[in-house]
């Protein structure tokens, strides 16, 4: 079996957009555009401001490819540019409870939602607004974990990563994506212990 590194498929339409064609970058938006808006919402938990995100980030690209260095996969540097808006906009808000509030409503049927399985247990009206109640608490803990902890797990347990793939995208090492997801676990056991409902969270994010 050959240990040669496969082809980059996005290369092509990366040094199309490059040299002036435009068209390359409608491709790389039907490409990652979808992918790129729902993690970005899983970090700002606003639909609003994941839509500005996702476009800043396509934004950054047109203007950015030609420094593009295929050292790495062209997929890696545009979730870079993802994951440092992220940050930027979460060090930039004075306050994050109203989007809480927002994507609590808008993602409450969400097939995404880190929660949904809890959520959607059991449809009475009392067990309908427990379970909202338990979403709530999961969104503020995640809400509440740092960013280094809450992007690993993310990546890990929604994006459905590898620890290798986290750590190229990150610039650390296995370990340290490890240990970062590790303590976002703990630290949302706890948070979801004090709200009542450890027994129901511990099946997520495994």
């Amino acid at each position: 079996m050959s240990g040669a590194a496969e082809p980059d498929p996005d290369l092509a339409l990366v040094a199309a957009l490059a040299g002036g064609d435009e068209s390359a970058l409608t491709g790389l938006m039907d490409r990652y555009g979808e992918p790129i808006f729902h993690f970005i919402h899983r970090h700002v938990r606003n639909d609003e401001d994941a839509r500005d995100l996702a476009q800043e980030v396509f934004v950054r690209l047109f203007f950015n490819a030609a420094k593009f260095k295929p050292e790495a996969k062209f997929s890696t540097w545009l979730w870079q540019i993802a994951l440092n808006l992220c940050r930027d906009h979460v060090k930039s808000r004075p306050t994050r409870q109203a989007a809480r509030t927002d994507s609590l409503s808008a993602r409450e049927d969400d097939d995404e939602h880190p929660a949904r399985e809890v959520a959607v247990e059991n449809r009475t009206p009392s067990d309908a607004a427990q379970a909202r109640e338990k979403l709530a608490a999961l969104d503020e803990g995640m809400a509440a974990l740092p960013h280094d902890l809450r992007t690993a797990l993310v990546l890990t347990a929604l994006e459905q990563r590898s620890h290798q793939e986290c750590a190229a995208l990150l610039k650390t090492t296995p370990k340290a994506v490890e240990t970062r997801v590790y303590r976002a676990r703990k630290f949302l056991l706890e948070w979801m212990s004090k709200a009542g409902f450890a027994v129901l969270l511990a099946g997520l994010f495994r």
